[in-house]
C-alpha cells in the first residue's frame, strides 16, 4: 500500500510547489503592474498673485505636488497686475490669479487659455483695535468705507492704506470705494496712503500706525503674529468674495511655454483630492479654512 500511494503523494507535494510559484509570480505580477511611474521631474515658472504666497498655500501644497507629480515650482509672487503682465511677456509657464476681469482679458487677446476658477475666499477690512471709525457696527463694504473716509474729516489719525498696484485686491479696493460712491482721485495723502507693493507690507505699515486696509483674509491670519495692532471688522460680505482662478498660456502664442507639464499642475489643481487638501488648509493653526473649494 505504502509503495501504491507513494507517487501520488509527491504528484500532490509538485502540484502544491507549482502553485505556490504560479501564486507568487502573479502577485509580484500584480506589485509591478500598481507600481506608478511618474514623468521626469519638471520645473515650472508660476506667475502668481502674492496673497497665494503670502498664506503659505504654496508652501502647503507643493511637497504633494512633488510627491504625485514630479513638478517642482519656481514661483514669481506679483500683485495680478503684474502676474498676468509676467504671463503676457510670455516669462512664466502658469498663472494664478485674482483679477476675474483682467484675467478674462488675458485670455480673450489670446494669451491664455483654460481660465477655470479653483477656489476662493473672501476679502476683510481690517483695523485698528481701537476702531476709531466703528466700522465693526457695519454691514455693508461700500458703507464701512464711507465711514472711514467721513471719520478722517474729524479725526486725522484715522487714515485708509492701499496698495495701488494693479493686483487683484486693489482692483476690489478700487471698486468699492466708486460704489461708496467716492472719487479716489480726490483723497488726500494724509488719508489715503498709496503703497504700491504687495500684501503683507500693506498690512505692516498700516499695523504699525493704526491704520485701515482691504486684505485677502488668508495672508492676514497666516501673519496675524506680525500684526498684533490689527482686528478684522469686516468679512464673509457678499461684495467681499474673492475668487482664485488658474490659467494655462497659450503654447500657441509662446511655443516654448511648458505646456503639458503646466496642464498637468493646472488639472492636478482641480482634482477631488487637491481640492481636499486646499480645503483643509489652515483648520489645524486657525481653526478654520484660509480657502473655500469651487
Amino acid at each position: 500500500m505504502k509503495k501504491r500511494f507513494l507517487p501520488i503523494i509527491i504528484i500532490m507535494a509538485i502540484l502544491a510547489l507549482l502553485l505556490s510559484g504560479c501564486a507568487q509570480t502573479q502577485s509580484t505580477s500584480s506589485q509591478v503592474s500598481s507600481t506608478v511611474i511618474l514623468p521626469a521631474q519638471a520645473t515650472l515658472k508660476l506667475a502668481t498673485t502674492t496673497s497665494v504666497y503670502d498664506s503659505k498655500l504654496l508652501d502647503y501644497l507643493m511637497p504633494f505636488l512633488k510627491d504625485e507629480q514630479n513638478i517642482t515650482l519656481d514661483v514669481l509672487a506679483q500683485g495680478s497686475g503684474q502676474a498676468i503682465q509676467t504671463a503676457k511677456d510670455g516669462n512664466c509657464d502658469i498663472l494664478i490669479a485674482h483679477s476675474p476681469a483682467a484675467e478674462q482679458e488675458f485670455v480673450d487677446s489670446g494669451y491664455g487659455v483654460d481660465k477655470l476658477q479653483f477656489m476662493y475666499n473672501y476679502f476683510v477690512i481690517v483695523g485698528p483695535i481701537n476702531d476709531i471709525a466703528n466700522v465693526l457696527s457695519i454691514t455693508s463694504a461700500k458703507d464701512a468705507f464711507s465711514k472711514i473716509y467721513n471719520t478722517f474729516a474729524t479725526n486725522s489719525n484715522c487714515i485708509f492704506y492701499s496698495r495701488d498696484d494693479k493686483s487683484g485686491t486693489d482692483t476690489k479696493e478700487k471698486g468699492i470705494w466708486k460704489n461708496a460712491p467716492l472719487d479716489v482721485s480726490t483723497f488726500t495723502a494724509d488719508f489715503y496712503k498709496k503703497i504700491g507693493k504687495g500684501m503683507l507690507d500693506t498690512l505692516i505699515m498700516a499695523n504699525n500706525t493704526d491704520g485701515y486696509t482691504l486684505t485677502d483674509k488668508a495672508t492676514f491670519l497666516a501673519n496675524k503674529e506680525k500684526l498684533p495692532n490689527l482686528k478684522i471688522l469686516l468679512e464673509k460680505n457678499s461684495e467681499l468674495k474673492n475668487v482664485y482662478s488658474v490659467t494655462l498660456v497659450s503654447k500657441e502664442k509662446y511655443p516654448d511655454v511648458k505646456y503639458e507639464t503646466a496642464k498637468r499642475f493646472h488639472d492636478w489643481l482641480l482634482k477631488e483630492s487637491t481640492q481636499q487638501k486646499i480645503a483643509e488648509f489652515g483648520k489645524d493653526q486657525y481653526g478654520q479654512t484660509l480657502f473655500f473649494i469651487d
